[in-house]
């Protein structure tokens, strides 16, 4: 029986411990009880051991973990091998691990590479001694759920996906995910940003400074799953360079006249020739400074070395020769009596047709001769207009104001070469060269001098036939090249509408005021349209513009001619002055007396829209308000005087959209009462009520007092009157016979300013019948 007992004892035993694991040979599928050394949990592990347990999940997919709590074998004697996978095979994690807690492990778990979920342990113990041991609880992490993170940016992707910014911009990341268990308050966010920069967290802004190209943008999203389950997505930004894109292959020579330098249907180009062909190209501003967004440009030289950034000089040759059109033209005009030959010539030579009389483009002049040589050495350029009824032949290409041509010798700075001086130096911008005014390793061509952009015009004939001839050459050799940039669609042969009108652009007028615009083409029919709606009766080259939206244009002949153009027109919002108050105070005793100004701004801003678009100011004259100039610094609290006027101006601002008025600073003592009369009825009906018209007694009250400036109210008793409420009704029903009324009088626009009858200021009386 006892033998009995003790087997029962013994099973129960084991049932209690049966989820604990000691150390010994063999697999075991769990993910709960702790992991013991052979000894279990109160006895030493024993001598000359060599055991190898692999421990894996109860289920596929998920991973087992270990979490030691306790750790203790012979120092370099005994060791305990952690092996991510089912076998011995699989690669260690850590190093075998001996000695003290300090040296053991901790927390241990098979990873996603791992694909078994299991762990396998491998224990070696000498003959010499041994341990305490290890304890480790086991439990099982779940498998990896499904991340889906996706990236939202500020700006937002182009067509093609790509965020474009321009050189030394900046991007807003804001990154999202969807977890496939639910949300994950625990996740993280991390950021690779493709140029070497990182960040964290779900909202960030990254400023990609001082580079440029295209940029794989990597985001993380990683769960709080110990096993490390992410998800990733990409975005990729580009950064546009700091310097003008020249493709000489983007367009024909037609392409670039018709398409880029006119983009009008209407043109009617003609006998295009050209020169020096590796000099002419469409170029783009990209992502620099450059003065025009688009264009084409003329180079003595291959026209890509026109690119930024500024490094030295160049002189690369294209197949243009000499232009005897430009010789004869500088040699006749006796500037340059050591001209030799021009070389490298670059032109464009076309005929057109204006449908305007005037005809205009914008261009700009850059050298690699500013500098050096800017006092004695001037390649040459020149717009040649000619009139082919009258063979009449002008240069466009010269100095506003001058009839200079255009060159390093009639524009340049004294700064960039002490050997001469300043000529028109309001038209020079940017030097390039060492010690010049921006620079070089950022500037957006590579040429070390730049004009600010000039405009070629001329008054001609419409529907007349005119050639011109757009050249630009080497002096005397083919070294320190120039360049003339055409801006694109500049070349206004008419029927333009101009550059949009907005208040973004501060080119735009105020509200209620009328915007005329004009193509400037009579000869062609015309339909106008609002918004994409038809505008009746509008078909002449002009329309009177006074409501907002876009407005496009078509014109035409009738024939191959049918050209439109668009414009957005915005107003500048117009302020209103909705009313002024002149300001009081009441019996402030001695000076200085102080005003608070800004307490018109409520009455001046009214009801009108956007109240914040606007912005008040104060003054001391009717000039300085009108001007916007010397405004009161501290208008809450204004030292005034007596009967000072201050003007008020509301504004729009940055535009000249404006009102004023204007108000006076009062100082008055309190309020007077003056004494009245009992009010006295008879009682008509003897039942002890009548109806009382206390306003008869008003103006008896303020006396000489203005009752415009002054309120009068009537009370029951001094609490309500000193309060100012509960005034009573005029006509007013008594309910006692005498019945005592109190006064309060007022300043109409502050009600700080009062006086109130201590005493009843007059009586309602009944007289019996």
């Amino acid at each position: 029986m006892r033998k009995i007992l003790l087997l029962i004892t013994l099973l129960f035993a084991g049932s209690i411990h049966s989820q604990d694991l000691l150390m010994q040979n063999g697999t075991f599928n769990q993910c709960s009880g702790v992991f013991y050394d052979s000894g279990g949990a109160s006895g030493n592990y024993g001598d000359n051991e060599n055991f190898v347990i692999t421990i894996c999940p109860d289920n596929p997919g998920d991973y087992v973990q270990l979490d030691f709590t306790q750790f203790s074998t012979q120092f370099n004697n005994d060791f305990l091998t952690i092996y991510n996978g089912d076998s011995t095979t699989a690669p260690i994690i850590g190093l075998p691990y001996t000695g003290g807690s300090a040296s053991g492990p901790h927390l241990v778990n098979a990873t996603l590479a791992n694909t078994t979920g299991c762990l396998t342990i491998e224990f070696t113990s000498t003959a010499t001694g041994n341990g305490p041991g290890w304890a480790a609880n086991i439990s099982c992490l779940t498998g990896c759920q499904t991340i889906t993170p996706s990236i939202e940016t500020d700006p937002l992707p182009g067509t093609d996906g790509v965020v474009e910014i321009p050189f030394g911009g900046s991007v807003d990341f804001t990154g999202n995910a969807i977890f496939g268990n639910g949300d994950d308050p625990g996740a993280t966010y991390s950021w690779n940003f493709g140029d070497g920069g990182v960040g964290v967290g779900q909202n960030t802004n990254y400023v990609f400074d001082n580079n440029y190209g295209i940029f794989t943008v990597t985001l993380t999203v990683q769960d709080s799953n110990p096993l490390g389950c992410n998800g990733t997505e990409t975005i990729n930004v580009r950064v546009l360079a700091p310097f003008i894109d020249v493709q000489p292959n983007a367009y024909t020579m037609l392409e670039l006249v018709e398409d880029v330098l006119i983009d009008s249907e209407c043109a009617n180009i003609s006998n295009l020739t050209w020169g020096g062909q590796e000099g002419i190209s469409y170029f783009h501003k990209s992502g620099s400074t450059f003065q025009f967004e688009d264009g084409v440009v003329l180079y003595t030289g291959i026209a890509e070395d026109a690119e930024g950034p500024e490094d030295g000089v160049d002189s690369s040759q294209n197949s243009g020769a000499g232009d005897a059109d430009l010789f004869n033209y500088i040699q006749g005009l006796g500037i340059d009596p050591d001209l030799v030959s021009y070389n490298d010539a670059t032109y464009l030579e076309f005929d057109f047709v204006p449908l305007v009389d005037n005809f205009s483009f914008n261009f700009l002049f850059a050298s690699d001769e500013y500098g050096d040589f800017q006092c004695s050495f001037a390649d040459a350029f020149a717009f040649f207009l000619t009139d082919l009824a009258t063979n009449t032949t002008t240069n466009l290409a010269i100095v506003p104001g001058t009839g200079d041509p255009v060159s390093v010798l009639t524009i340049r700075n004294g700064a960039y070469n002490g050997g001469c001086g300043s000529v028109n130096p309001g038209y020079f911008d940017k030097y390039y060269g060492a010690g010049g005014n921006a620079p070089g390793a950022t500037a957006p061509i590579d040429l070390d001098g730049v004009t600010v952009p000039m405009t070629a015009s001329a008054t001609v004939v419409p529907n007349t036939t005119y050639r011109i001839k757009l050249v630009i050459a080497d002096r005397n050799d083919s070294a320190w090249n120039s360049a003339v940039f055409l801006e694109g669609g500049s070349f206004n042969l008419g029927g333009d509408l101009g550059d949009d009108l907005t208040i973004d652009a501060g080119n735009t007028v105020c509200y209620g005021e009328s915007i005329v615009l004009d193509t400037g083409v009579s000869i062609l029919t015309h339909v106008w349209y609002l918004n994409g709606a038809l505008i009746p009766g509008e078909s002449g080259p002009t329309l009177a513009v006074t409501e907002p939206g876009t407005y496009t244009v078509e014109i035409g002949d009738g024939g191959s001619c049918a050209a439109s153009d668009s414009i957005l027109i915005e107003f500048y919002p117009d302020p209103v002055i909705e009313d002024i108050k002149n300001l009081f105070l009441c019996n402030p005793g001695a000076p200085p007396y102080i005003f608070d100004l800004t307490s018109n701004d409520d009455y001046i801003l009214g009801t009108q829209a956007n109240p914040d678009a606007f912005e008040i100011a104060y003054f001391n004259s009717q000039a300085d308000a009108d001007n916007d100039v010397n405004a009161i610094t501290t208008p809450d609290s204004y030292v005034g005087t007596d009967g000072e006027i201050i003007y008020a101006r509301i504004d729009y601002p940055n535009s000249p959209c404006y009102q004023t008025t204007s108000f006076t600073l009062n100082i008055i003592p309190q309020p007077i009462i003056n004494p009245v009369s009992d009010m006295e009825l008879c009682d008509a009906l003897s039942d002890g009520v009548e109806e009382f018209n206390l306003e008869d007694q008003t103006a008896t009250i303020l006396g000489s007092q203005s009752p415009t400036d002054f309120t009068v109210t009537y009370y029951s008793n001094f609490a309500d009157a000193d309060a100012g409420t509960g005034a009573l009704t005029s006509p007013y029903q008594n309910i006692s016979n005498p019945q005592p009324i109190w006064v309060r009088v007022e300043m109409t626009n502050d009600d700080g300013c009062y006086n109130v009858s201590a005493n009843p200021l007059f009586n309602l009386i009944l007289i019996p019948l």
